[in-house]
């Protein structure tokens, strides 16, 4: 073989190797871009479980609330009356207030988040991926946007049942203030039912002197009257014997 021949056949082979090692870069370029475009759809997926995560503290915080302000409306007015458990209520009923707004807020986070990242995914699916790969893209977005969804609505109820709590401590303060005056106002009538009574018995005597020595409305004469014509007769009699005698 000539030198010219063995130096065709080396460029040949130079070339041969030059473009299955560019065809292997183009591939793995390729399969890179696939793979980094359904780092999104795990990114989903891991937002979908945050969603749902959230919404179950939310849930258990509204229950907690909603359970909290069934038993104590029913009886505001007893624990009115108890300094002790006044304060008890109020402490137990601003932390699950706070409680509450604090996985409403976690819930509304996470489901906002959620709901800005799916529009650019489905558009990720429909340009990188195809066959099986799209269909289950595509599940786990509706999978998420029905959990963003949940956790929005869980949110809403937890933010109003906190405020509800909240408005319930008020009308235990208001039921505090209604039960201190009740109980002014017990304190002060027995100190004036008795005054009442020396006045009215101050005034008998004054009553029973004006009756004496008066004619009465009904046209009969008192006894003090009664007794004066008895008295002239007695000293008529004695001057008739002193005359006789």
């Amino acid at each position: 073989m000539s030198i010219l021949s063995c130096r065709v056949l080396c460029l040949l082979a130079i070339v041969l190797c030059c473009v299955d090692v560019t065809h292997a870069a183009a591939s793995q370029r390729s399969v890179g871009q696939v793979d980094g475009k359904t780092e999104f759809v795990e990114k989903t997926k891991k937002l979908k479980e945050e969603c749902e995560k959230a919404t179950k503290d939310a849930k258990e915080a509204a229950y907690a609330a909603q359970e909290f302000f069934d038993t104590t409306k029913v009886k505001l007015k007893i624990i009115a009356a108890n300094p002790n458990e006044v304060e008890e209520t109020k402490s137990k009923g601003h932390e699950l207030s706070e409680k509450a707004m604090k996985a409403a807020k976690k819930a509304g986070e996470v489901a906002e988040q959620t709901t800005k990242r799916i529009p650019e995914t489905k558009e990720l699916v429909r340009i990188y991926l195809t066959g099986e790969q799209a269909e289950a893209a595509n599940e786990a977005i509706k999978e998420a946007e029905k959990a963003a969804l949940d956790a929005e609505q869980h949110a809403e109820k937890a933010v109003k049942l906190a405020y509800l709590v909240l408005e319930l401590l008020q009308q235990l303060d208001a039921a505090v203030v209604a039960a201190k005056e009740k109980e002014e106002e017990k304190q002060v009538e027995p100190q004036t039912q008795p005054q009442e009574q020396t006045n009215e018995t101050s005034r008998l005597p004054n009553n029973a002197t004006i009756t004496n020595g008066t004619k009465r409305n009904d046209g009969s004469s008192s006894p003090a009257l009664l007794r004066v014509p008895l008295v002239l007769l007695l000293l008529l009699s004695v001057l008739g014997c002193m005359a006789v005698c």
